[in-house]
């Protein structure tokens, strides 16, 4: 005669971590998917950023903190290593550190590379002062010089 025996807390606990996990890995190859796409078309499959300017960057009161957005500009100024740049807009500019985003030394390089679009989390820096951590980069429009 076999006997059932009811679930217990055990088993329970067992199913939450298990589907937790799952979850986690299923975000992450989203996450994946999504930053290749970006650096190949510019755009996103699954996530949803925000196109913003550096003057939203600049004045958010908390909205896009920690938020994935997308922001488009020229390159003013390149750091060592291609580790971080400075880029502009029409209302602005900010820093973007660039130290998630594998090959990024390949990618702006090219000293023909002056306009970008990013993919990346708005951050806060030392007394407040918004920056963007890249997640993927899209060289834009190559100058002809």
């Amino acid at each position: 005669m076999m006997s059932f025996r009811k679930p217990g807390l055990s088993s329970t606990v067992l199913l939450l971590a298990l589907s937790s996990i799952s979850c986690q890995k299923i975000q992450g190859l989203k996450d994946d998917i999504d930053i290749r796409s970006f650096s190949r078309t510019g755009g996103t499959v699954f996530g949803e950023p925000f196109q913003v300017t550096t003057k939203q960057l600049h004045f958010d009161t908390g909205d896009l903190f920690g938020k994935d957005v997308i922001l488009e500009g020229d390159i003013l100024e390149r750091g060592e290593s291609s580790t971080h740049l400075v880029m502009s807009d029409p209302d602005g500019r900010i820093l973007v550190v660039l130290t998630s985003v594998d090959e990024s030394y390949q990618i702006l390089g090219e000293p023909s590379v002056n306009r970008v679009k990013i993919l990346g989390r708005l951050e806060r820096g030392k007394k407040g002062l918004p920056y963007l951590l890249a997640k993927a980069v899209r060289p834009g429009v190559k100058s002809s010089q």
